[in-house]
């Protein structure tokens, strides 16, 4: 009889040596579940309750993402500070996010997923009480640290419950009702945001969300069941060290580089010690990353076991996915940048300009999921790229000279192909991996979400940030049409972005046609 300390180390020491085609045949059997996942194709009202509180919570973390960005210019006002440095209320949320997604792999093995549930509502509930009582900035930047762990812990638990509890023949569909929060939440927070600080102080938006969370708290508490006994595992303080350093030092390394070219454009002598700067970041975290990799190959309760990416197949659809998040919360902090400081625009309407764009994608993202159900993934994600691309395209030629209208409808085209593609892209690739690997299949897609989705907001930021150094104050016409410049710049790298993802998915179905092919 095996202890389970030698299962777990069986299971991932074959994981590890297991090939793609393997991974392949071996996923296609038992899709979504572990041995005891429910085998009917009812979703059971208890597991709909456990979505709905996870997703809630989820929501209203990813929902602060973007609906800070439409208070930016009140902050930065209220707090005496810059462009570069209030983006961090976002970038730094992010990297918090991913930080503690990480650990996700961990936790499912060793918390029971109703105690995590209630660890990341309090969370977010101690976090939102300190950013209503914030004085200052530092005070609100860890108000958002707090509330980054709790969304960190949120995310991946909803879905490990759909890709654990989940009829087989429903997989799809509540996998797109699970990416529903990650499509539409960004979308809706620059509507709610702009709504909010419009009528009240920008600190209601803070108290708003306190009804939500413990809606999710009652729900959860009542729904959320655990089907697999916890088992035994380690938590490596090295493994998490290293990969907050590798991310800490890639993020500040992006917006050296972003400082460099401002001083190098104005003419600065600090220019060469900047860049100096973002190159020895650069370094570190390239290092850590290569240290965070070799620990956990060798280490016997890794936080992501990463087996994961023996798939070929797995590892380009894991590229393309997390190309997605660059884009759209990047184009969640653009859009009411430029309408607000580019175009002399109000919050509300800058939060209303992007309210179509959001239902649209909150209602295609199910749909998304329900065709794969029913004609597989290619056609709706090759389909939702070609939609993406085409809004993308839109902004990037036309702009804020097409209107503030015709901005919204080219951001709603945006949001329709985003939310039919990314959902299935993702399902799509757990296809890929054994049952027992899922959770860390889930942790490395959920963490590279949120790393690029700080990624993208840093370097969109330093596009505007570059565009508007030297050209005046907030207000004035040359600083307006600096906001533009640095905007549309921003929407043309989007636009490259998607393409660059597109071609990853293209090369994912190519491999997993060889593979096929081959075995």
């Amino acid at each position: 009889m095996t202890s389970p300390h030698e299962h777990l180390s069986t299971q991932a020491s074959e994981s590890v040596t297991t090939g793609p085609s393997t991974l392949r045949s071996e996923s296609t059997a038992a899709l979504p579940h572990s041995g005891t996942a429910p085998q009917n194709d009812r979703i059971t009202p208890r597991l709909l309750g456990a979505v709905i509180a996870t997703g809630t919570l989820a929501f209203i973390g990813i929902l602060t993402e973007t609906l800070v960005n439409v208070l930016f210019p009140a902050l930065m006002t209220e707090f005496g500070v810059g462009t570069s440095t209030i983006q961090w209320l976002t970038t730094g949320y992010l990297l918090v996010v991913a930080l503690t997604v990480t650990t996700s792999s961990y936790l499912k093995r060793r918390v029971p997923l109703k105690t995590q549930f209630c660890i990341a509502v309090g969370l977010c509930l101690v976090g939102s009480v300190v950013a209503i009582a914030a004085i200052n900035f530092p005070l609100l930047l860890v108000a958002r640290v707090l509330q980054g762990c709790g969304t960190g812990i949120a995310l991946p638990l909803m879905f490990n419950i759909i890709l654990e509890q989940s009829p087989k023949s429903k997989i799809g569909q509540l996998m797109g009702i699970g990416n529903l929060v990650c499509a539409s939440a960004p979308a809706l927070g620059p509507t709610f945001g702009g709504v909010v600080v419009s009528l009240v102080s920008w600190r209601w938006v803070f108290v708003l969300i306190v009804p939500f969370l413990l809606f999710a708290l009652f729900i959860g508490v009542r729904c959320i069941e655990q089907p697999v006994p916890t088992t035994e595992a380690r938590l490596s303080v090295i493994q998490l060290l290293c990969i907050s350093v590798a991310f800490v030092s890639l993020l500040f390394a992006i917006e050296q580089g972003g400082a460099a070219i401002t001083a190098m454009s104005l003419g600065q002598h600090s220019a060469s010690g900047i860049v100096m700067t973002a190159i020895a970041l650069l370094v570190l975290g390239i290092a850590s990353l290569c240290a965070f990799t070799w620990i956990s190959r060798k280490s016997f309760s890794p936080l992501i076991r990463l087996g994961v990416l023996q798939s070929a197949s797995f590892r380009w659809h894991l590229l393309s996915y997390v190309l997605f998040p660059f884009i759209t919360i990047g184009l969640g902090f653009v859009m009411p940048t430029l309408i607000q400081l580019g175009m002399g625009n109000s919050s509300l309407v800058a939060g209303l300009s992007v309210l179509p764009g959001a239902v649209f994608g909150a209602v295609m993202a199910p749909l998304g999921g329900m065709l794969l159900d029913r004609i597989g993934a290619n056609k709706p994600i090759f389909a939702g790229f070609g939609v993406a691309f085409i809004g993308l395209l839109l902004l990037c030629l036309f702009g804020s000279d097409a209107g503030l209208l015709a901005l919204g409808v080219f951001y709603c085209i945006y949001m329709v192909g985003f939310s039919t593609a990314y959902s299935n892209i993702m399902t799509d690739a757990l296809n890929e991996l054994p049952p027992e690997l899922k959770a860390d299949g889930n942790a490395m897609f959920s963490t590279l979400q949120q790393l690029m989705g700080a990624v993208g907001t840093t370097v969109m930021s330093v596009f505007i940030a570059v565009a508007q150094a030297g050209q005046g104050t907030a207000g004035s016409r040359k600083y307006a049409l600096a906001t533009v410049a640095g905007s549309r710049s921003a929407f043309v790298c989007m636009t490259v972005v998607v393409v660059v993802s597109a071609a990853a998915m293209l090369r994912a179905m190519m491999v997993r046609q060889q593979s096929s092919r081959q075995g």
